[in-house]
């Protein structure tokens, strides 16, 4: 009895040394990239990596690259000078954007058709103190908008954050003043469309025709300013909408509520109108390939 419990405590104390040493020994190092255009630029080109080490041991890299096909290695990042050193389980993701050309023995060369094609393997390759490595294991990523092409219930949301120096006020203000003070200071005040019922400032209140416009407001506060019932030595007026409109490109056609879904109605009503859905689309595409093949 007591053979078979010493022989059982030296299996588990051998597989326990022999998965240290395996996650010692040599380079486990997983990546994700991708590939973009650009419409100011004519190649595409690798827009970001990201590599990822398994190992509990550090990695040095000295040069990341993109292999295309057999022969062609793209270079990304140049860590000669400074190391990389990707710690034990760390991950690490590098920005590039978009590139002017690419360059071969002085000449130019395109690589559009080989990033393009499905045919074509990629790989990223990492040269590293032990020397060329070809990451060949891909990180796996989750997005809901994969969830959402399963099930139309799914909704992925976007946290729609401004980038300017306006400061943040949500998406229901419609102007933005801004009131330049004696001592340099500028004193921005949100300005909503119900203001005129709410005392937004301290000597007077808004009207709803001041409300009407940017410029009515301007020319209400400007004559307010005049009159010393605002301190200040400049007024200026921004629309809400323009600002929003510069920050995202666009704004919103309308506002929808949130409703609540229980699990039975996502998973199984959800799954439902997905396949419904589909099945409009497929006849929807063929009475329009037909149309399209009837009018050549």
């Amino acid at each position: 009895m007591v053979s078979y419990i010493a022989l059982v405590i030296s299996i588990i104390a051998l597989s326990v040394a022999i998965r240290n040493y395996l996650r010692k020994s040599g380079i486990h190092v997983k990546g994700h990239f991708t590939i973009s255009s650009s419409a100011y630029a004519e190649d595409q080109y690798v827009d970001h990596f990201t590599l990822e080490n398994f190992k509990d041991r550090s990695v040095i890299i000295f040069k990341v690259f993109l292999r295309v096909g057999p022969n062609y290695y793209i270079e990304l990042s140049n860590f000669e000078h400074e190391p990389k050193i990707l710690k034990s389980y760390e991950s690490f993701t590098q920005i590039l954007g978009p590139v002017d050309y690419y360059s071969l023995n002085m000449n130019r060369i395109k690589l559009n058709q080989l990033l393009s094609s499905k045919e074509i393997k990629t790989f990223l390759v990492l040269s590293t103190s032990n020397g060329k490595y070809v990451v060949k294991e891909w990180i796996q990523r989750w997005d809901p908008i994969t969830d959402f092409f399963n099930n139309h219930f799914t909704a992925p949301i976007q946290s729609m954050r401004s980038n300017n120096q306006n400061g943040y006020y949500g998406a229901d203000f419609a102007y933005l003043v801004k009131l330049l003070m004696e001592d340099g200071y500028i004193k921005t005040i949100p300005i909503y469309s119900e203001d005129y019922n709410y005392p937004r400032f301290q000597n007077f209140r808004l009207t709803q025709e001041s409300l009407k416009s940017k410029g009515n407001l301007e020319e209400f506060l400007i004559d307010q300013a005049i009159r010393g019932n605002i301190n200040c030595v400049n007024v200026e007026v921004l629309d809400g909408k323009e600002i929003l409109s510069k920050s995202y490109g666009l704004g919103f056609a309308k506002t929808i509520e949130a409703k609540r879904y229980s699990w039975f109605t996502y998973l199984v009503v959800g799954k439902i109108v997905t396949k419904l859905s589909s099945i409009r689309f497929y006849f929807t595409n063929r009475k329009w390939r037909k149309g399209y093949n009837a009018s050549k």
